[in-house]
Order: C-alpha cells, then sequence, then structure tokens
C-alpha cells in the first residue's frame, strides 16, 4: 500500500513538474501561447498548477468549479482540457489584463494626450499673479512653499546656535500655591480670603519681612502697570522696538519666537478672511474692516510706520480667535480678550502682554492665578452664544480683579 502511495505521488510530481517546465518555457511550446514574456511568472505559475487537474477533470466544468477563472482570471482545467483537446494554444486574451501589465499607471488611449494634463501655463499664470497681490509676508512665505517643490533635497531647517542640553531634568523656578487647586480656577472666595490674610499680615510689623522682589528684568516698565497688579507681575521680557514690536510678543508667547512676528502677522490676516468668522468680523469692525486688513499687510521688512503697528482692541480679537487664547493687556485700559466663537477650556494659554511708553509692547510673565481685568463691550455684544462659558469659567478671577481696583486705584 505505501509502495503504491509513494508511486503516485511520484507522478502526481513528475507531472507537475512537467507542466511547470511547459509554462516557464512556453516560448518554445506553441500550445501555451507563447505565454512567457507577456504573462507574470505569477501567473505561469497558477497555470501550471491547475494543469495538474486536467488528467481528471477533463472538460467537465461541474468537476472543474472553474474557481481559477472566477478569482484570479486565469484559464481553469476544464478551460486547459478543452484548448489541449483542440490543439489550440492558450490565447492571450484568456489571460485577465491584470497579470498582462507592468505597470498600474493608467494609459492614455490614442489621441487623447493633447498635453493639457501636464500643462502648467495657466497655473503658473495663477502662481504669479497671487504672489503679486500678496504683501512681503506672504511673498515670502509662498517664495518657501514653491522652494520645497523645486529643491526637494534643500531644508531651511538650520543648526541650534548652542548645543542643547539633554540630560537633567528641568528645574522650576517657583511652585504653584499649595492652597490652590491646580485643576481649576480659585473661586472669588478663596481670592477675598487670601487677600484679607495677606493685608492682616502686612499690618503686623515683621523685622524678618523682606522686600518683594518684582522682576528681574525690565523694572522701568513695572512701574507703568495698575499699582494692584504689580505683585503678580514675574517678570517683563523686552522685544525689539521696530513697529512689529506687538506681533513679536506674540510670536515669542505662541512659540515662534521672536522672530517669527511675520507668521503672527500672516495668520492674522488669514484669521481676518476666514469663510467661518467672516461675518463676525463684518459686524465687529464694519467700516473699519478694510483698515484692519491693510494694518496687517506691510511693503518690506525693517520698521514699520504707525499705522501698521498692533493696535488694540482690534488685534486683540483677532489674536484671541486666531489662536484660541486668552489675551490679557495691562496698559490704559487694562483688558481681557477672550474667543468669541469657542467654549471654555480649563487648559487654555494666556497670553499676557503690555504697552508701555505709549507707544511699545512687550511680554509680562504673570504669576499662576493673577486677576483679570474686564472685557470689552463689543466683546460681550458679538460674541457667540457658547463663548459666554469663557466669563463663567474665569468669574473668580475678573471679579478678584474688581475687589482690588476700588480699594488701591
Amino acid at each position: 500500500m505505501n509502495n503504491n502511495l509513494r508511486l503516485q505521488l511520484g507522478n502526481i510530481r513528475a507531472s507537475f513538474q512537467k507542466s511547470f517546465y511547459e509554462v516557464e518555457n512556453a516560448h518554445v511550446s506553441p500550445f501555451y501561447g507563447y505565454l512567457r514574456g507577456s504573462v507574470s511568472r505569477a501567473a505561469l505559475r497558477r497555470i501550471a498548477e491547475e494543469l495538474l487537474r486536467v488528467d481528471y477533470v477533463g472538460t467537465n466544468r461541474q468537476i472543474c468549479g472553474c474557481t481559477l477563472r472566477t478569482s484570479y482570471g486565469l484559464p481553469c482545467a476544464c478551460e486547459l482540457g478543452r484548448y489541449r483537446v483542440g490543439g489550440i494554444p492558450i490565447p492571450i486574451d484568456a489571460v485577465h489584463v491584470h497579470w498582462r501589465k507592468l505597470t498600474m499607471e493608467v494609459e492614455l488611449e490614442k489621441g487623447e494626450d493633447d498635453g493639457s494634463e501636464v500643462d502648467m501655463t495657466a497655473a503658473m499664470d495663477e502662481l504669479w499673479r497671487r504672489f503679486r497681490s500678496l504683501d512681503v509676508v506672504g511673498k515670502r512665505a509662498l517664495r518657501s512653499r514653491v522652494c520645497e517643490l523645486a529643491y526637494p533635497t534643500m531644508t531651511t531647517l538650520c543648526p541650534p546656535p548652542e548645543k542643547i542640553k539633554t540630560k537633567g531634568g528641568v528645574k522650576k523656578k517657583g511652585k504653584k500655591p499649595a492652597d490652590y487647586d491646580v485643576y481649576r480656577d480659585p473661586s472669588y472666595h478663596e481670592y477675598v480670603d487670601k487677600a484679607s490674610q495677606s493685608s492682616q499680615r502686612q499690618s503686623q510689623p515683621s523685622q524678618t519681612s523682606k522686600k518683594i522682589k518684582l522682576s528681574k528684568k525690565q523694572p522701568q516698565f513695572i512701574v507703568q502697570f495698575p499699582n494692584h497688579i504689580r505683585s503678580y507681575i514675574e517678570d517683563v521680557v523686552n522685544v525689539e522696538s521696530d513697529g512689529n514690536c506687538g506681533f513679536r510678543v506674540i510670536a515669542s508667547l505662541h512659540g515662534y519666537g521672536e522672530d517669527g512676528w511675520s507668521m503672527v502677522r500672516r495668520e492674522l490676516g488669514l484669521e481676518l478672511i476666514d469663510k467661518d468668522r467672516s461675518t463676525l468680523y463684518d459686524k465687529l469692525f464694519s467700516n473699519r474692516l478694510s483698515a484692519v486688513r491693510e494694518s496687517l499687510m506691510i511693503e518690506s521688512f525693517g520698521s514699520q510706520p504707525p499705522e501698521k503697528w498692533m493696535s488694540l482692541p482690534d488685534m486683540g480679537y483677532l489674536i484671541a480667535n486666531c489662536y484660541n487664547v486668552v489675551l490679557v493687556c495691562l496698559g490704559n485700559p487694562c483688558i481681557t480678550f477672550f474667543p468669541m466663537t469657542s467654549s471654555h477650556s480649563p487648559n487654555v494659554s494666556i497670553y499676557c502682554i503690555g504697552f508701555v511708553n505709549q507707544n511699545h509692547w512687550v511680554q509680562v510673565n504673570m504669576k499662576e492665578g493673577f486677576p483679570l481685568p474686564p472685557v470689552t463691550l463689543d466683546w460681550k455684544k458679538f460674541r457667540s452664544h457658547i463663548a459666554t462659558t469663557w466669563m463663567l469659567g474665569f468669574a473668580g478671577r475678573m471679579q478678584h480683579w474688581q475687589l482690588l481696583t476700588p480699594v488701591l486705584a
């Protein structure tokens, strides 16, 4: 019995090797229709395996099942049997076009390639027209994107000027107040209690009391802010005064670095024409809309005239909406700008800026939980319904400002 099984397996193996040899050498076998060179090797192997079934399937479709034809688009055993009986070579059309492709790209039919699909004349004309209509910031950004396509092997990235320390933990300058929950804003009563305790301690003479150090940098700017907010200022960081100082401060706070001021100008310009908020700005700025847009567009880098400076409250609305942050301005007056179309977020970033010398913006780093000045009347008038949650979320800190203002003003 074992000898008979071994003999049958040997015959099957010999038959398979013969069929595979015939298919692999289809160029010398007229029966296989000269498939070699026109059909993939994977298809030839499947045909070779199917030839083993021809001896007992014959031309009977019911026994064959035609699986190879329906699943792979290749001639099945009964089909190969009919070709063998009739002495007909396997036609190339019996093999699905998938197995006859050397590439998966769609080929154009004759007469269809008129060059319109690869013609870039209209696109280049539109690119030049858009380039000429942009200001210097937009031209710089568009040129950068075109250079990425034209010179893919080059990069605008530069190595850091100094070696970056990658080992060791970051030392924190100060700890958050232990009395407050870090996951929420202190309530109005907590502000009142803390202010009361602080006033009691200050009223008692103490020889060990130390003078509060307001800032290590730019102390000449500290005295220009309201008295009741000075104790909450940790530091004031100055920037270059070239007419772009306000945008430099926002760029630094947003992580672009001071030199990213041109990106801020461009992003605020795009925010102004955003289709989702265009109706809001039409109502908010009214006949000043074109003037606000013009103030963001500059003709050249370097010092800018006063009409190109960052001005509030107009830019305050754009900054808060564009970056979804809370913008606090310390000056005359002191104002808070909340986003006008989004709801309150507990992890929102708070950007604090200060207006000094009647012509310059600086970055003001504040202590945790500092009081917030009031919002503008236009914010209350034009903000969306869900934006009301911003005032509810920061109600305690805004009430704290009101508590300090009449007493210490």
